[in-house]
């Protein structure tokens, strides 16, 4: 038998794979939010296979017609006219003794950004971080950074420079300082950042296709 033989998947086998990674989506997301940091490399995994579509790499929302829906912002835009660093997906968190980059969904809503629907595209491929050298990453560029080079599906052994800085050596510049200490923020902002998407396409899709979640 060829082994280079292959058969197209029924499109119910698609929809069960949907159910499979949406479940996969939620339990990473779980795992996250009980301190399990780390996890937000699995959750950029899955979010490669829902969302990424580019050459040989067909996303799974595209292939069931998914894709074209609206999503939801949590974030919003990088105002081009603000010189600081900027990323509304992640805030920040205080203690006694550190300040650490946690994503948004464990805090209220952005007052000064109501949560709303935009295009995929524009969702997708528009800066939403800008660290502080005005580096800027859109989602495609967080998620395809920790997916494809550090330990999603592969540790490659150089990384971008600038999604080194942002990862290792805290190139959004957040401090913390209680008059004694000053110190970087603790945590991988990356991967909070990470998470917050992951939030956003569970949103999306609880919204506009809820027969896909075993539990709604």
């Amino acid at each position: 038998m060829s082994k280079n033989k292959r058969t197209k998947r029924s499109e119910e086998d698609l929809k069960q794979e949907l159910r499979d990674q949406i479940e996969l989506l939620q339990h990473a997301c779980q795992s996250y939010d009980s301190g399990r940091e780390a996890v937000g490399k699995h959750l950029a995994l899955s979010l490669r296979v829902l969302l990424h579509h580019h050459g040989q790499s067909r996303s799974l929302l595209e292939q069931l017609g998914l894709r074209q829906i609206e999503f939801y912002d949590t974030g919003g835009p990088i105002d081009p006219a603000n010189l600081l660093p900027m990323c509304g997906l992640l805030i920040s968190k205080m203690s006694s003794g550190e300040g650490r980059y946690i994503p948004r969904v464990e805090a209220p809503p952005n007052p000064h950004h109501p949560i709303m629907k935009i295009p995929f595209d524009q969702w997708w491929n528009e800066p939403v971080l800008k660290d502080q050298s005005s580096r800027v990453f859109s989602r495609f560029d967080l998620v395809l950074n920790v997916a494809n080079t550090d330990g999603g599906a592969h540790v490659d052994p150089e990384l971008e420079a600038a999604y080194m800085d942002l990862s290792r050596n805290n190139s959004l510049g957040w401090r913390f300082s209680n008059g004694s200490i000053e110190e970087a923020f603790k945590g991988r902002p990356e991967l909070a950042c990470i998470r917050q998407i992951s939030e956003e396409v569970l949103l999306t899709l609880r919204e506009d296709a809820l027969e896909y979640f075993i539990s709604a």
